[in-house]
């Protein structure tokens, strides 16, 4: 398992941009990346006032996130100096909002990668049901070349 300060040492996402607290298990191939929904974030009071419900590109952010974890430890440039560029988002779906107080799970698998381009699938679930799903396609950028 590994926490926020770890997430960090690997992905540039900071501050409120940050949308995965843990990475629960990764291989090669395969990452489940946790966010707690909390009643303080950013987006809660104004989506919507009285009624706060996660945005759904934030949820297929904490996916890409979790992605992006992913595919900078497979590429061994896990320095904090390489970003990740969305080329493509395919297939996204929505089947339940997310609350304070959920917990998403990120389940990201890698679905092919050539050269600096990775295509994943991911899932994100809140007590073993989905809530969100998506095909998505990235570019990883060594700022240092």
């Amino acid at each position: 398992m590994m926490d926020a300060k770890g997430i960090e040492s690997v992905i540039p996402h900071r501050g409120n941009m940050r949308m995965v607290d843990e990475i629960r298990e990764f291989t090669d191939e395969h990452a489940i990346g946790i966010k707690y929904v909390r009643d303080d974030e950013f987006w809660c009071a104004g989506h919507f006032p009285g009624k706060p419900i996660m945005p759904g590109v934030l949820q297929i952010e904490a996916l890409a996130q979790t992605a992006c974890f992913l595919a900078l430890k497979h590429l061994h440039l896990d320095n904090g100096k390489t970003l990740g560029y969305f080329t493509t988002m395919e297939r996204i779906k929505f089947s339940h909002m997310v609350k304070p107080g959920d917990t998403l799970e990120l389940h990201v698998d890698l679905i092919m990668h050539k050269m600096r381009l990775y295509k994943f699938h991911g899932i994100a679930m809140v007590d073993g049901q989905k809530v969100a799903e998506a095909t998505f396609t990235a570019v990883m950028d060594n700022r240092n070349q």
